[in-house]
């Protein structure tokens, strides 16, 4: 990779409008600008290859693949990137091992803190859902009897690592992380033409599929919300506006607050 440790040592790492660079084959050295197309392959190339290396247990990542990693992250490809590679990793990986478990916590936070300083919300969105997919089986121990045992093995997820990060302070965020997650699934379904070229009944069925899409998203997005120790005062706030954008009644909203607040 061409961004190397000097790089680093020149200082790039805590300035936010620093450019990783790269010589080219004529060894002319390029400044990116951070929106260009050689950037971004620059970005993927890189974001594949340390990706991979999280969620290999044999390999090691060196000092100057994780100051490269900053660097990059400051910037909106590299965090794209590293989210959507992420997001392809669950369909091997649900459960990891610990120095995975907790390389994930590390990489994890570094990319939420730079999407919080950006306000660049659909990684970190992408982010807050793999925190609740990828986990490690510990063992807890308990005290009921003498002498101290463990108890069954539980799952340990990374967002219970996560409880501390700025990102989840913010409303903005949760409306912006909801309405993506919303249009994610509207895109996956089958198109059926314009508004106008549905019949009656087709028209109704795409209003119900978009209310069950919305009630089911709010239960997961309160969900997270509560587990991520979100302020309850944000969370209704939250409701009240989601709510009103998606057309859900009354009754949702008490069935939607009442079963999460009685999920542990």
């Amino acid at each position: 990779m061409s961004v190397t440790a000097d790089v680093w040592k020149n200082g790039l790492k805590t300035s936010r409008v620093s450019k990783p660079t790269s010589n080219t084959s004529s060894g002319y050295l390029i400044d990116y600008d951070g929106e260009t197309v050689l950037f971004d392959k620059e970005c993927e190339k890189f974001m594949r290859s340390f990706v991979d290396a999280i969620f290999s247990e044999s390999c090691s990542i060196t000092q100057e693949n994780k100051a490269a990693f900053g660097l990059f992250c400051q910037h909106s490809p590299g965090r794209s990137w590293f989210a959507r590679l992420i997001d392809a990793k669950r369909v091997d990986f649900k459960e990891v091992a610990e120095v995975i478990f907790f390389r994930l916590v590390q990489y994890f936070a570094i990319v939420l803190f730079e999407c919080s300083l950006s306000d660049d919300f659909c990684p970190a969105t992408t982010i807050l859902q793999m925190s609740f997919t990828f986990f490690q089986k510990g063992f807890s121990e308990v005290y009921h009897d003498s002498p101290k045992k463990l108890d069954a093995p539980v799952k340990q997820f990374v967002f219970q690592h996560l409880k501390d990060q700025e990102i989840w302070k913010s409303l903005r965020f949760w409306s912006s992380a909801f309405l993506f997650a919303v249009d994610g699934e509207r895109q996956k379904r089958p198109k059926k033409g314009s508004w106008r070229s549905l019949n009656e009944e087709e028209q109704k069925e795409f209003n119900l599929s978009e209310e069950y899409s919305a009630f089911g998203h709010m239960g997961s997005f309160l969900y997270m919300m509560k587990n991520l120790d979100v302020a309850k005062e944000t969370r209704e706030v939250f409701i009240s506006k989601i709510s009103t954008i998606e057309n859900l009644s009354r009754d949702q909203i008490h069935e939607l607050i009442e079963s999460v607040e009685k999920a542990d």
